[in-house]
């Protein structure tokens, strides 16, 4: 099944965040983490280990034959950003943990990539393709309930999809 416009371009959003809360429960890959934030823009304390989803603009995924033509199937790509934040005393091996937490993040993609559904709705096969993009093991985030500077790592992948721009039908 393929999405219409606007069921395509809302859906890769909320599957993702679907990825990553069914690796939140006990035993699952991500178990330790307190908090799972949507949006860097926010003055909420957070609890650490934490992990921000910062969705990067859709384009067009120009890999494909005919991606550009509005009259077929385009397939687009969503980048995701996942910024991953351990605490502790230690800033070497608090970037070690946030490392650590970013595979992890990565391994509960793939672990639910197109088996864990957001919306009965959504197509069995949201995404035709992940694709590993960038791993930033240096970054570093302030965050208002501690007075450090955190080290953070972000992992990017790229979700590739497809819509039917003329199939607009509710």
């Amino acid at each position: 099944m393929k999405l219409t416009m606007e069921a395509g371009l809302s859906a890769p959003n909320r599957a993702v965040l679907a990825y990553l809360t069914a690796e939140q429960e006990k035993d699952g890959l991500r178990e330790d983490v307190e908090t799972i934030k949507t949006t860097m823009k926010s003055d909420i304390p957070t609890d650490l280990p934490a992990v921000w989803v910062h969705e990067h603009p859709t384009v067009a995924d120009d890999t494909r034959k005919n991606s550009t033509n509005l009259s077929h199937t385009q397939f687009l790509m969503t980048p995701f950003e996942f910024i991953c934040i351990e605490y502790d005393d230690d800033s070497d091996c608090a970037a070690d943990k946030a490392k650590n937490l970013a595979t992890r993040v990565g391994a509960s993609i793939l672990e639910n990539y197109n088996l864990v559904k957001a919306d009965p709705e959504d197509p069995a096969r949201l995404f035709s393709v992940i694709r590993f993009n960038t791993l930033i093991p240096d970054g570093e985030v302030t965050i208002a309930s501690k007075k450090d500077i955190i080290p953070a790592t972000s992992i990017i992948f790229d979700f590739v999809y497809p819509i039917r721009w003329l199939y607009c039908k509710g």
